[in-house]
């Protein structure tokens, strides 16, 4: 394989070293370079800008420059050419000036032959090489430095903006558990949160104060473990469970003991957290103590028991020589009957089938007798409050044998419009039996005072769109004027001269007390109509 040529320029100011220099190369290797020589280096620049050469051989005595500047000046016109440096000077500080200065050798001319010449050419060039793949070596590995180091400064950036943001977020959340926690440590209700095995997570600062525990004392024990006595436990789980099945909030009402087995009555409204799996995370209870409120309602609801006992009573001796004559009726047959069993008796000649029929009578009567004893006794009773499902129909019918003599004795007719098929109404039955009886026994004497020929009272039941039922109470009384109906449910207000204004009032309560609606009405032609408003059962 034919070796490369390599072009060589020779910067030689002395014209027999540079023959001789051209020798020697030629003599050692004849066909390995192609010498191109030049005395100056005004002219070598000008060589270099139109060829390319594998070396330089560089004379540091030329005509137009000379030293460490003629290096240089040559270093600068081929930067990446590899420059041996001719000298006739044996000065070794000067050759490490010049190795310093870009020189990649330094020979002093007579003691280099073309050999040396040729090797240090050869070494040279490869040194070079290895410079330049150095070099490039050094660049690319800058650049990648310079690379990573843009890429890690963005990333740092971004890294640093990352912290920033979450620690922005970590503050915000924190400020935000913070405001959580106020109010859950403010507001008055028992908070509680639970795992789905009901263990509990958190309780605010209420729920301490009211149950005896501390958070930490409780802290991933099961709520029925700590609050409830052993036999209610069986009652609570399904509920809890029946609020992870279903994923939504329900209401439950029960006790929880407290720290020192104090019972305390809670009334819950319950809610579920999902995750993105729709998994229940947690279980968040809120609970009103209504321990005492309970308390007072009992107090409260006993004090209207016993005021409805009272005007029971006071109803009954209003209606005291209705309900004595209605029993002289049977009373006197009574006796009449009897009367005449005695004279059948006493004149020894009677039919017994007669006699039959008498005693009859008289026990038909004395059971109409006891009939309307048992009414009133049924009537004036104080027995315990207790709501149990009746129908509106029977309470009206029983107001209407209550109210027929007074209605008979005041010329008034009762009338009643009974829808079929009711549903229920869970009431106390003696005491909405009292309104409605309040309420006929106020139309009667409203007719009876009128003094009107029209005389009449219409009692209808009926269910309403809103799935409540309806007991309207209409008279052809004088009707009310504005300023009655506006203050007929006052305490103490009254248009009855001998009337206390309590009535109604009265009424109202236990109405109220049924989560139902009494108002009154003057009709379009003449009279009230009060309407009795009371939710129903569906069974």
């Amino acid at each position: 394989m034919r070796r490369e040529i390599l072009p060589v320029l020779l910067i030689e100011g002395n014209p027999r070293d540079a023959v001789l220099v051209q020798t020697q190369l030629l003599e050692f290797a004849p066909d390995e370079f192609e010498i191109t020589v030049v005395d100056r280096l005004s002219r070598a620049q000008q060589q270099l800008k139109e060829s390319a050469f594998a070396a330089i051989l560089l004379d540091l005595s030329l005509p137009d420059s000379s030293g460490i500047s003629a290096l240089s000046r040559t270093k600068a016109a081929a930067p990446q050419v590899p420059i041996i440096v001719l000298s006739g000077i044996d000065d070794e500080s000067m050759a490490l000036h010049a190795v310093q200065h870009g020189a990649q050798d330094y020979l002093v001319k007579g003691r280099a032959d073309g050999h040396v010449i040729a090797r240090v050419i050869r070494y040279a060039m490869q040194r070079q090489r290895a410079d330049e793949e150095l070099r490039r070596a050094h660049n690319l590995l800058e650049q990648r430095v310079m690379e990573r180091t843009a890429f890690l400064k963005v990333t740092n950036r971004r890294l640093h903006e990352e912290i920033a943001e979450r620690e922005r977020t970590e503050e915000t959340l924190r400020k935000e558990r913070d405001f959580s926690s106020a109010i859950l440590d403010t507001v008055g209700a028992i908070v509680v949160v639970l795992d789905p095995q009901g263990c509990l997570v958190r309780c605010n600062r209420y729920c301490e104060q009211v149950m005896g525990y501390l958070e930490a004392e409780i802290k991933g024990r099961q709520v029925w473990d700590v609050f409830l006595e052993p036999e209610v436990v069986a009652r609570v789980q399904p509920v809890f469970g029946d609020l992870l099945v279903r994923k939504s909030g329900n209401k439950y009402e029960n006790y929880w003991l407290t720290k020192d087995g104090r019972q305390r009555l809670i009334d819950w409204s319950n809610t579920v957290l999902v995750d993105s799996q729709g998994a229940v995370e947690f279980v968040i209870a809120t609970g009103i103590d209504i321990t005492e409120k309970r308390a007072t309602e009992e107090l409260e609801r006993q004090h209207l028991f016993d005021l409805a006992h009272v005007s029971r009573l006071s109803t009954m001796g209003q209606m005291a020589t209705e309900i004595a004559h209605e029993l002289n009726q049977p009373l006197c047959a009574i006796a009449s009957f009897s009367d005449s069993c005695l004279r059948m008796y006493d004149s020894g000649k009677f039919d017994p089938q007669e006699v039959r029929q008498v005693l009859q009578e008289i026990g038909e009567q004395a059971q109409r007798a006891g009939e309307v004893i048992r009414r009133i006794r049924k009537f004036v009773r104080k027995e315990p409050a207790e709501r149990i499902l009746v129908s509106l129909n029977e309470l009206v019918s029983d107001v209407v044998r209550l109210t027929l003599v007074e209605a008979r004795w005041n010329q008034v007719d009762i009338r009643t419009e009974l829808a079929e098929a009711l549903p229920a109404v869970k009431v106390d039955k003696i005491l909405v039996e009292q309104v409605i009886l309040n309420l006929v026994r106020n139309a009667i004497e409203a007719i009876a005072h009128a003094g009107g020929t029209r005389r009449e009272i219409v009692i209808a039941t009926g269910a309403r769109d809103d799935g409540t039922l309806e007991v309207a109470v209409r008279d052809t009384g004088p009707g009310l004027p504005q300023n009655v109906a506006e203050n007929i449910f006052q305490p103490f207000f009254t248009t009855k001269p001998q009337g206390m204004g309590m009535g109604l009032t009265l009424s109202l309560s236990i109405v109220k007390a049924h989560d139902g609606q009494l108002t009154a009405e003057a009709n379009t032609g003449q009279g009230t109509t009060f309407r009795l408003v009371l939710p129903a059962i569906k069974i």
